[in-house]
């Protein structure tokens, strides 16, 4: 079994997720990250959409990897959502990777730090660098989705509830999570792991909720969500854009 799971990290480490419907938005003012074949841009709604093949994001975190390696993912053009003190940021990705000891796995593993209070590693981002709207809602670490709660929150004037529902106490079933009473995810089984906020604001320069989370199926096992309201399928408020997967189990 250990060795299927294995498999299927070593497949699906880095799930990017293209935007069928949303296009990369140009940056301003030396702030952009580099494209390459970009092409001439429109306005549209005052968010430039560059008229190429939909975006592809890669995400990563801070954390030692024992299946994906980040040195051969992360480079100079990546971008960084961090935090800074109460606000939030965006900015060229500072950063560093080492070799640490992983006595679980195969005696060594690469780990990814970050410079400042990094929360995320992105490919690329459409938004300009810098200060970036975030909803009024208190994060930490411990603000998990515990089946049967409910997080409500204004983002730019208008307000959201968060819900989190599943069946089962030792191991979840059916976990779903619903914005304005709008699913927006499940998992079939979770094994009692704890979900949990890691950004709520604007990522995309739409001035639309866009979410980070963590939602791990084991208390051993790594898995990041971002979600953009750019990346929504039709009717819906927001889509998943990226995922990234890892394990540290014994």
């Amino acid at each position: 079994m250990r060795l299927k799971f294995a498999f299927l990290l070593l497949t699906f480490c880095v799930l990017m997720l293209s935007c069928t419907d949303k296009k990369p938005v140009s940056q301003a003012q030396g702030t952009s990250i580099e494209q390459k074949e970009s092409t001439p841009v429109k306005r549209v709604d005052s968010v430039e959409v560059a008229k190429q093949k939909p975006l592809t994001y890669k995400i990563l975190v801070p954390t030692a990897y024992r299946y994906c390696n980040p040195d051969t993912l992360i480079n100079k053009n990546w971008v960084e959502l961090y935090k800074d003190g109460k606000d939030y940021y965006v900015g060229k990705a500072r950063y560093s990777i080492k070799i640490i000891s992983d006595e679980c796995g195969d005696g060594s593993a690469p780990k990814l730090s970050g410079k400042r209070n990094t929360i995320l590693f992105v490919n690329q981002l459409p938004i300009r660098l810098g200060k970036v709207q975030a909803a009024n809602i208190e994060i930490s670490d411990t603000s998990y989705l515990v089946p049967g709660t409910t997080y409500s929150f204004t983002f730019l004037g208008k307000r959201y509830k968060l819900e989190a529902k599943a069946q089962g106490e030792d191991v979840f079933i059916n976990y779903a999570l619903l914005l304005n009473g709008e699913r927006f995810f499940r998992e079939v089984e979770a094994g009692g792991a704890c979900f949990n906020f890691l950004f709520a604001g604007d990522l995309d320069g739409d001035s639309k909720l866009d979410l980070v989370l963590s939602a791990p199926t084991d208390y051993e096992n790594l898995r990041i969500f971002m979600f953009l309201s750019s990346c929504a399928p039709p009717g819906l408020q927001i889509g998943k854009a990226a995922e990234i997967v890892d394990d540290f189990s014994c």
